[in-house]
């Protein structure tokens, strides 16, 4: 049942083997890797340290614990269960792939978390620029536990946000480093070459944006492992930057067929869906992303708007708040505007106006801010 991707019958079994043998190593890793699966993270993490504690020298536990602290958002913990893997499995393939696949996300989200704000833009800009240079010239201003606990505190003033923009930037360069390091090694040792073409394709896509190259190294990939969820999820994301929307969708579609817990295919058939504003459609992969990764405020802003759209103001209104609420950026105001819009259709004049009012003033500051920095840049060239 595990092997055949069928989590939840499985997990029954597992559960009932480890009442019979609560320390049971298999029966611990399996139950944890299922709870993973179907986005129970929570509680798949004890499950998984155990495992990792009843045999201290295998690098397996170590993994799924890295991939749960991630999906937890508990990146620092993430990073060093990913390098206990490494340790533990004295640098193998699978260890080290792992943790380049950690290192080139994180790289992801920390560039994404920033796009919210013109600040944020120069620092992502500046970011690329970094990364498109070759690895030897990268340099690791860490350790990286230390600079994700610093991005975790968001910033409250221009001086803190400044602090956190820097620290944004010295982790994913720091990313950058590792990943070009474990891409560096699998080229040296690799037995598993579609491994290899993958991370290949992880690099080219992630570090170098360059998806259409990437595109050919997963297809090199899938060739010598046809219908492999996680290299078609990949894919599929390489075709929708590299605008093959036809190819994104079949590609994700494939993937979540083998696999239905496949969280980059559903954002990939989310984001076809909301371009196409086919909100019916993008509306049930939306909710189960929701469910899966509750953190994520982004998917609580898309789900909101696909309810809106689909006639569910009361619900889309539940959704902008919990973002707003959670500090999701909102510097040019299009999520005030859009909470304003849906309080006018629940017939909520006096809130929506105030909603209305806060997304003009965030408006202004934006536009006044983005006129300052102008200026400053026509100053500083005359």
């Amino acid at each position: 049942m595990h092997l055949q991707a069928r989590f939840l019958d499985a997990i029954q079994v597992l559960r009932r083997a480890r009442q019979l043998e609560p320390h049971d190593y298999f029966a611990n890793l399996l139950l944890g890797i299922d709870l993973l699966r179907t986005g129970r993270d929570a509680d798949a993490l004890p499950m998984l340290q155990l495992a990792a504690r009843t045999k201290p020298d295998e690098e397996i536990p170590e993994g799924y614990i890295g991939e749960a602290e991630a999906s937890l958002e508990h990146y620092g913990k993430a990073a060093e269960a990913y390098q206990d893997a490494v340790r533990r499995g004295h640098g193998s393939e699978q260890a080290v792939e792992a943790w380049a696949d950690f290192a080139l996300e994180r790289f992801r989200q920390v560039g994404e978390s920033l796009r919210g704000s013109s600040a944020g833009e120069s620092t992502v800009r500046r970011l690329q620029e970094t990364a498109s240079k070759p690895a030897s010239l990268l340099v690791c201003d860490g350790p990286i536990q230390v600079l994700e606990r610093r991005l975790a505190n968001k910033p409250k003033g221009n001086e803190s946000t400044a602090f956190y923009l820097n620290s944004a930037y010295k982790l994913s360069v720091c990313y950058a480093v590792e990943a070009g390091k474990a891409a560096a090694d699998l080229q040296k040792s690799a037995e598993d070459v579609a491994a290899f073409d993958r991370l290949r394709g992880d690099v080219l896509l992630r570090l170098k944006g360059d998806p259409a190259a990437a595109q050919d190294e997963y297809v090199k990939a899938i060739a010598l492992r046809p219908g492999d969820p996680a290299l078609l999820e990949r894919l599929a994301e390489a075709q929708l930057n590299a605008g093959n929307s036809e190819g994104a969708r079949q590609s994700a579609l494939a993937a979540l067929a083998a696999d239905s817990h496949r969280r980059g295919a559903l954002r990939t058939l989310i984001s076809l869906a909301m371009s196409n504003r086919d909100y019916d459609q993008a509306l049930p992969r939306l909710e189960q992303l929701n469910i899966e990764a509750p953190g994520d405020l982004t998917v609580h802003v898309e789900l909101g708007r696909a309810l809106e759209q689909t006639g569910k103001a009361a619900e889309a209104l539940q959704h902008f708040q919990s973002a707003l609420a959670a500090g999701y950026p909102d510097e040019k105001g299009s999520l005030h505007a859009l909470k304003a819009r849906v309080l006018r259709e629940l017939g909520r004049e006096e809130e929506a106006a105030k909603a209305s009012a806060e997304a003009r003033r965030l408006s202004d500051a934006f536009q006044a801010h983005s006129e300052n920095r102008g200026n400053e840049k026509v100053n500083a060239n005359q």
